[in-house]
């Protein structure tokens, strides 16, 4: 009774795809996979609960990321995926309300965050290249367009956030902004609103 002719084909990828990443990383886990709406919800029980979420719920995201990448390239018309362990993600946990305290609340959608890694030598600046900073810019409108939901860039300084600007300021689907206080900011890359629909 799948609303998704493909949902079966799907739901055996992503299993195999998590049980490869958990066997690679040593953990365990048990995987629910079903259809919520125009997506694809995987609940995850696992005693490595505290390892897959990571600090305010960082590992869990980018093994969110991970997944729906893969699956777009073995099939650009998946839906998209989220992860969720035991209740972390639908904010059954009381962590959740620690982890998530930048004024997000329960009624509005959460924006899909990227994380930079930090740079090798000891260098704790987020400085990234031109190339990378524009690279990341493309990729998150991209996942913007795709999914329809803002996606958020971590702090950055006025240099590196003028690249985002600057790189999807073109782009007529698209608008980016700054938000935060003091020298380091976030930009949020949300859909262009339509103001000539008649």
């Amino acid at each position: 009774m799948s609303e998704n002719p493909k949902f079966n084909e799907y739901k055996a990828q992503i299993i195999e795809i998590l049980a490869k990443m958990f066997d690679y990383l040593a953990l365990n886990g048990d995987f629910k996979v079903e259809e919520k709406g125009t997506r694809i919800g995987v609940s995850i029980s696992s005693d490595n609960a505290g390892r897959i979420i990571g600090r305010k719920g960082q590992t869990l995201e980018s093994l969110q990321l991970l997944v729906n990448r893969m699956m777009f390239k073995l099939d650009e018309q998946c839906p998209h995926i989220t992860l969720d362990i035991d209740g972390y993600a639908s904010g059954d946990r009381e962590s959740k309300d620690r982890a998530v305290s930048d004024g997000e609340n329960g009624s509005a959608p959460r924006e899909k965050e990227y994380r930079r890694r930090p740079r090798r030598g000891g260098d704790d600046s987020p400085r990234s290249s031109v190339e990378q900073l524009e690279k990341q810019a493309k990729d998150a409108a991209k996942e913007v367009k795709r999914w329809g939901e803002p996606v958020k860039l971590p702090e950055m300084n006025a240099h590196d956030r003028r690249i985002i600007h600057i790189t999807l300021k073109d782009d007529p689907e698209v608008t980016t902004e700054s938000f935060g206080e003091g020298a380091m900011k976030k930009v949020v890359i949300s859909l262009a609103k339509q103001e000539n629909q008649a």
